[in-house]
C-alpha cells in the first residue's frame, strides 16, 4: 500500500528530468533542421554558413581544443561572475542602509556601468596583461550593474507587513535583513543571474577578442583568420550552448531556493 502510494511521487523527479531532456533534444532537432533546410534553400556557400554535419564532424576531431579553450573562459566568467555578485551584493545592502549612500554613490555607479566595454578591456589590459584577470575584470563590469538593480529592487520592496511586525518587536536593522529583506530579495538575485550570467559569457569571450589571451573569442578569431569556418561555427554553438545552460542553472537554481515564493 504504501509502495503505490510514495511511487508517483519518487518517479515526479524523474518524470520532470525526462521531459525536459525530450525537449531539449526536440529543440535541438529542430533548430539542426532548420539550419540545414536554411543553407539549402538559400544556397549559402559553405564559406560563410557551412551545414550542420561539417560543422558537428570539426567539433569531435577538434573536441581537445575546443574543451581547453571552452575551459579558460568558463573559469574568467565565474570568477568574474563570482566578484561581481559579492560586490553587487554588499554594495546593494549599504544602500539599503542609507539613503543618503544611495544617493550620492548611484550617479557613479550609473557612469561606470555607461562606459563602454571594448573600451575598458584595453585599459585592463595595460594594467592587467592580457591574462585571466583582464577577462575577470570585463566580467565584472558587465555583469555587476544587473545584479545590483536587482538586489536594490528586491530589498527596497520587501513586505512592508512583515518589516512593520519586526519593527514593532523591536528587531534591528541587520535582523530586518537577515528575516525579511534578503529572503525577499532572493527572487531579484536569481533574476539578476540569469541576466548576468549570460553576460558573463559574452564579456569574457570579448575580452578575449580584444587581448587575445586564450579562449572562445580567441578560438572564434583565429579561426575566423585562417578561414576553417567549420571550427569557427562549432566555437559558436559551443557558446550559444553553455549561455543556455547557464540560464536553465540559474532558473533551476531558483525553483529549488526559492520554492517558498509560489
Amino acid at each position: 500500500m504504501s509502495a503505490t502510494t510514495t511511487s508517483p511521487i519518487t518517479k515526479r523527479p524523474g518524470l520532470r528530468v525526462a521531459r525536459s531532456l525530450a525537449l531539449v533534444a526536440l529543440t535541438v532537432g529542430i533548430l539542426t533542421l532548420a539550419w540545414q533546410l536554411l543553407v539549402v534553400a538559400l544556397k549559402i556557400p559553405p564559406f560563410l554558413v557551412p551545414p550542420p554535419g561539417p560543422v558537428a564532424h570539426a567539433f569531435v576531431v577538434n573536441l581537445k581544443t575546443i574543451a581547453t579553450q571552452t575551459g579558460f573562459t568558463l573559469t574568467a566568467a565565474a570568477l568574474g561572475l563570482t566578484l561581481s555578485t559579492v560586490l553587487a551584493t554588499g554594495i546593494a545592502l549599504a544602500f539599503s542602509m542609507s539613503r543618503n549612500l544611495a544617493q550620492a554613490s548611484l550617479p557613479v555607479v550609473i557612469a561606470f556601468r555607461s562606459t563602454p566595454v571594448a573600451a575598458v578591456a584595453p585599459l585592463a589590459m595595460l594594467f592587467l596583461g592580457r591574462g585571466i584577470a583582464t577577462s575577470m575584470a570585463v566580467v565584472t563590469i558587465v555583469s555587476f550593474f544587473p545584479l545590483l538593480v536587482n538586489l536594490m529592487r528586491g530589498l527596497a520592496g520587501a513586505d512592508r507587513n512583515a518589516a512593520e511586525l519586526m519593527h514593532v518587536y523591536g528587531a534591528s536593522r541587520w535582523q530586518q535583513l537577515r528575516y525579511v529583506r534578503i529572503p525577499y530579495a532572493l527572487p531579484f538575485l536569481f533574476t539578476g543571474m540569469r541576466i548576468a550570467a549570460s553576460s558573463a559569457i559574452l564579456g569574457a569571450m570579448l575580452s578575449e577578442w580584444i587581448t587575445g589571451s586564450k579562449g572562445l573569442g580567441n578560438l572564434i578569431l583565429d579561426s575566423g583568420e585562417m578561414r576553417e569556418t567549420e571550427l569557427l561555427w562549432a566555437a559558436v554553438v559551443t557558446s550559444v550552448t553553455i549561455a543556455m545552460s547557464v540560464f536553465w542553472l540559474t532558473s533551476a537554481g531558483e525553483k529549488r531556493f526559492v520554492h517558498w515564493r509560489a
